[in-house]
């Protein structure tokens, strides 16, 4: 996952630091809620695995979009690898044939390996074909945590969380927010981007022809997506659950709403865009 040493030390001096007063209480800490986010997430560096379990979606306008959820579990080992897969509504994982057509429609089966290799999770060869398009690695709930430790943000404590925990509402600067969307975007673009062909030789013909018309569309979309980035606003608002015994983390919310301007000439206001992501970490050792 990350390298421990400084951190851990940092995880050991907050558990001696925290105290429980009172038999059955809540715990009393004046400590300030970005002070608890740091600490959470340095609890989740000192972990050598974790599992989670989560759910995205997305909905528009408000409503939820036809069969945009997606559930998915994994685990975390070694600290810097990381293995994901999608599961069943129910909990359970896909079987690797589907008896029917409606199954394999319902459920399409996905999986991940990541491993962080300076300072990036890159996606390793899998011994299985995956499906085109896989949407786990980009839902990898650690890097979203670390992503939290540098984005520009602000930091509040929700009032009313159960006993035994804290609610941290992480909501990201306009400018952050639009800007990790960006990187998102470009690094899928790059992801899909024909190739360019070097030699003159391979370029000739039907084949070249084709080619250098795919790279040529790929382009022109590109270029629509950035210009459609400009036109967005978008705001993004985190809400970390933290075990205040423990300082790990509990559960990880996230909730991403691109706001599109109307356009000229039209009634009717595009509709809002809200990608949603639950991610709940039990088994830490």
């Amino acid at each position: 996952m990350r390298i421990v040493t400084l951190r851990e030390m940092m995880i050991t001096a907050a558990l001696l630091l925290y105290s429980v007063f009172g038999s059955g209480c809540a715990a009393i800490t004046d400590r300030p809620a970005a002070k608890d986010l740091n600490l959470a997430l340095a609890g989740m560096d000192g972990s050598d695995t974790v599992s989670f379990e989560g759910a995205s979606s997305l909905q528009l306008g408000g409503k939820p979009a036809k069969e945009s959820a997606l559930y998915f579990g994994g685990n975390v080992a070694d600290h810097n690898k990381v293995r994901l897969y999608t599961l069943l509504p129910d909990g359970s994982q896909p079987k690797a044939a589907a008896k029917s057509a409606a199954e394999r429609t319902a459920a399409p089966a996905y999986h991940a390996s990541l491993e962080k290799k300076d300072g990036e999770w890159t996606l390793l060869p899998q011994s299985v074909p995956t499906r085109e398009n896989n949407p786990l690695p980009a839902l990898n709930p650690i890097r979203q945590l670390e992503e939290l430790e540098r984005l520009e943000k602000k930091v509040t404590e929700e009032a009313g969380a159960a006993k035994g925990t804290r609610v941290l509402r992480i909501e990201l600067t306009n400018d952050e927010a639009r800007s990790q969307l960006s990187k998102e975007l470009a690094q899928e673009m790059q992801a899909i981007r024909p190739a360019a062909s070097s030699s003159a030789g391979k370029t000739a013909g039907r084949t070249g022809k084709i080619s250098a018309a795919l790279l040529s569309l790929w382009e022109q979309k590109d270029r629509e997506l950035q210009q459609k980035l400009k036109q967005v606003s978008v705001k993004a608002v985190y809400h970390l659950k933290v075990d205040t015994k423990s300082n790990l983390p509990k559960q990880l919310t996230w909730a991403r709403t691109i706001s599109y301007p109307a356009t000229k000439g039209t009634l009717r206001t595009p509709a809002d865009e809200t990608y949603l992501t639950q991610v709940n970490f039990y088994g830490y050792h």
